[in-house]
């Protein structure tokens, strides 16, 4: 294989379209003509675009060029399958890939595979890490010829992600602007990678919290490693948001107080020791007179080269809300008399083993009913706790603790259902939500409008 590596500092793909115009001159919209397996475009220097009329077998246009479509739209002369591979490889480690080359020109091709390098690359690609079986062949017209391409990562290789082209065509000058054009290539992205180290129990912290309040989490973080690990955690602001009720206080130029990074401490060991697990400890104080959503990012600084940038933190997401003082009010009108069934439902969602919430308080409903303005009595006759679990384990990393995988919680339905006596009339029901900030209701009777 040519040893040839081509370093690209910006890369723009380009994608050409063909406009085709005759008619429009007087007035007539152009026509779309069918194409035959081979479309001719004759030109004649400096004469522009012919204006005889086209038809279903021959179409005239300024130009040098022939095109012969090529069957599934591939218009190279060197067809490469696949023409593109995804490989994920540890130090060490090799794999091959069977690539099929194909001649559709019509005269013998000199297949040279040459490495070039893509733009936009994390790590470069060495040259002596793809070997090509056979390292050339002269391919007749219509002739195919089977390569065996192998990838090999020295055990010293740089983790990260690998991108170049192995081109067995020729290099397209026509074509080219920024980004580079071939006639045939295979494109390979090389995820070069090893296990971690550590075993992080907590990647998501998603919580309702109110203004003036203080909230503790706790991320679990276990070393499965021979060699001690540093750890320096730092809290990262990504975005804060207004909600749409607040918005006329912001730009008014009213105080207003927001979470941000002050907000949040975290107390967190400098070394996690080999085979040992830590509680890295989060806390959130509100401000008195927080609004808003906050999104956030812990990174915990831990000292692994095998972790990627996202795989060392924890995602915060913080709503902040108030319980409400009112009660939300529904009027109706039944016409039959005899018993009403009222059921009322809050949904809570988990993030099962990768994420947590403080211990919220369990959520409850106050409930009334009137009829001509008088109370009635109403029965609570079930409470009933629905939960969302999942079993099995997730390719998700870093590595999470074989004992953390099984059952896990992703949500929790909590219902109260209320009936009452009563004859035909106007209604009023009043449903005051408690540490629920969501919730559905249903009103069952013989007949309502």
């Amino acid at each position: 294989m040519k040893k040839s590596l081509i370093y690209i500092s910006i890369g723009l793909l380009v994608i050409s379209s063909l406009f085709v115009s005759g008619a429009m001159a007087d007035g007539r919209m152009p026509l779309i003509q069918s194409l035959n397996t081979e479309v001719k475009m004759v030109s004649s220097a400096g004469s522009g675009v012919s204006s005889e009329p086209a038809n279903a077998g021959d179409m005239a246009i300024s130009t040098d060029m022939v095109i012969y479509p090529y069957p599934y739209g591939e218009m190279s002369k060197i067809v490469v399958k696949p023409s593109y591979t995804n490989v994920r490889l540890q130090p060490g480690e090799s794999r091959e890939i069977k690539v099929s080359v194909t001649n559709r020109g019509d005269e013998t091709a000199s297949i040279d595979p040459t490495l070039v390098i893509q733009p936009y690359t994390q790590n470069y690609l060495k040259d002596e890490w793809v070997v090509v079986t056979p390292a050339s062949s002269e391919l007749a017209p219509d002739a195919k010829q089977e390569f065996l391409v192998r990838i090999s990562i020295p055990k010293n290789a740089d983790l990260g992600y690998y991108y170049a082209t192995l081109v067995f065509g020729e290099f397209d000058a026509q074509n080219y602007t920024m980004y580079p054009v071939y006639g045939g290539s295979l494109e390979m992205s090389i995820d070069v990678w090893t296990p971690p180290s550590v075993q992080i129990g907590t990647t998501y912290i998603n919580d309702r919290v109110e203004a003036g309040s203080s909230y503790d989490y706790e991320v679990k973080i276990t070393n499965v490693g021979k060699q001690d690990i540093a750890m320096d955690p730092e809290v990262l602001i990504n975005n804060i948001y207004y909600a749409e009720a607040v918005s006329s206080v912001r730009y008014g130029g009213a105080s207003m107080a927001v979470i941000d990074e002050s907000a949040i401490t975290v107390d967190a060991p400098s070394v996690i020791k080999a085979g040992e697990t830590v509680i890295v400890k989060v806390r959130l104080d509100v401000p008195q007179d927080a609004t808003g959503s906050f999104s956030g990012t812990i990174d915990l600084g831990i000292d692994d080269p095998a972790l990627r940038d996202w795989q060392g933190q924890v995602q915060l997401y913080f709503t902040v809300w108030e319980q409400p003082s009112e009660a939300f009010v529904r009027e109706f009108t039944t016409y039959t008399d005899g018993t009403m069934r009222i059921e009322i439902t809050t949904s809570v969602y988990d993030y099962g083993i990768y994420g947590t919430r403080s211990s919220s308080l369990s959520p409850s409903f106050e409930v009334s009913m009137m009829q001509g303005g008088q109370q009635v009595d109403m029965q609570l006759v079930r409470t009933t706790t629905k939960g969302q679990v999942t079993y099995g384990t997730s390719p998700m990393e870093p590595m999470t603790s074989p004992a953390s995988f099984g059952y896990q919680s992703t949500g929790t339905v909590y219902t109260e259902v209320y009936e009452v006596s009563g004859a035909a009339g106007e209604w009023t029901l009043s449903i005051l939500p408690v540490n629920a900030d969501n919730f559905e209701y249903s009103i069952t009777t013989g007949d309502m409008d």
